[in-house]
């Protein structure tokens, strides 16, 4: 079948977002109007705001999940009940915008480029919003450079990736792809949270396919508003890479000294606040920048001891219930 007519499924896991969720179903709407998109599969981790209500309006494939669960449990259980061969996995804080279909036609034509990472654009409000959107409008360092210091400071943040790890809040792949590496299955996933977009994406550079970035996609994303809010998503992002550093798989990618230069550079980045704050004008990222990266580290080190007591892998399908 020709690209342009691949259908796509969209993943979007959910709880208590009823403040973005219109927004994000409302943008795919056009886009399922004029057939690019057929399905829509909601994993709700049981909202008790008014989300559903609002999600019960739209043309989606609802399903409750029982048990505690996380978002990326929800992406590989999502997929593994989608029917089309295009996967779009979508956080429900993100929206798209105009000419998302048919563009994305132009990266996934390409036989060898198997998962496309939309790059963000933050819908900046104030505050610690603004200073988190600055961060990510400094981060396109990491997805080209020619300066060399950005390159290798982008070499140990990644821990000695020559490119940067392919995730986000917004991503597009293959189920032929995902049915090759057999999703997450595998990884020690345990109580804790995965970081499963970026073993995902290395599971499919694995396989020998492309994945790479889309710089320019018209995909905006909800800076977090709270800082204790930010701390905890880096905190989380610390271990579960540390789990997949102790996989198998990933084990031999990540030689021990990248691996202290990536805790090092998380530990010198009150040098990067500083920049960031006379770049920005915005002295908030004196604190901002670096306090979530140290939640970081220390997340890296308590995933690293916590991977080490599991003595095999773990895996288990949230348990769900069917609404629609």
């Amino acid at each position: 079948m020709e690209i342009k007519y691949l259908k796509t499924s969209i993943i979007i896991p959910t709880k208590n977002d009823e403040a973005h969720i219109e927004k994000c179903l409302a943008s795919l709407m056009p886009y399922y109007e004029a057939g690019y998109v057929d399905e829509i599969i909601i994993i709700d981790g049981q909202s008790t705001d008014g989300t559903l209500d609002i999600v019960n309006r739209y043309p989606v494939k609802l399903i409750i999940e029982k048990g505690k669960g996380t978002v990326n449990i929800a992406f590989d259980f999502g997929w593994r009940h989608a029917k089309n061969e295009l996967i779009m996995f979508m956080n429900s804080d993100v929206y798209i915008g105009n000419n998302f279909f048919p563009n994305i036609y132009e990266y996934v034509s390409n036989e060898k480029v198997r998962w496309i990472s939309c790059a963000e654009k933050a819908v900046i409000s104030v505050g610690t919003s603004e200073t988190q959107a600055q961060s990510w409008m400094s981060s396109d360092y990491f997805l080209s450079t020619t300066n060399w210091l950005r390159r290798f400071y982008s070499r140990m943040v990644t821990m000695g990736k020559k490119d940067p790890l392919r995730g986000g809040p917004c991503m597009i792949t293959y189920r032929s792809c995902l049915e090759e590496v057999n999703g997450l299955l595998g990884l020690t996933l345990g109580t804790l949270e995965v970081c499963g977009d970026i073993c995902f994406s290395q599971r499919i550079e694995k396989k020998g396919w492309k994945t790479i970035w889309w710089v320019d996609a018209p995909t905006y994303h909800h800076p977090r508003t709270d800082f204790k809010g930010i701390n905890k998503q880096f905190y989380i992002y610390g271990k579960s890479i540390a789990f997949m550093h102790q996989e198998k798989e990933f084990k031999h990618d990540y030689p021990w000294y990248f691996k202290i230069l990536g805790l090092l550079t998380r530990i010198a980045s009150p040098l990067v606040g500083i920049y960031m704050a006379i770049r920005h004008r915005n002295p908030h990222q004196l604190v901002v920048y670096p306090v979530p990266r140290f939640y970081w580290a220390w997340g890296y080190i308590h995933g690293w001891i916590a991977a080490k007591k599991l003595s095999q892998p773990v895996y288990s399908e949230p348990g769900i219930y069917p609404l629609k």
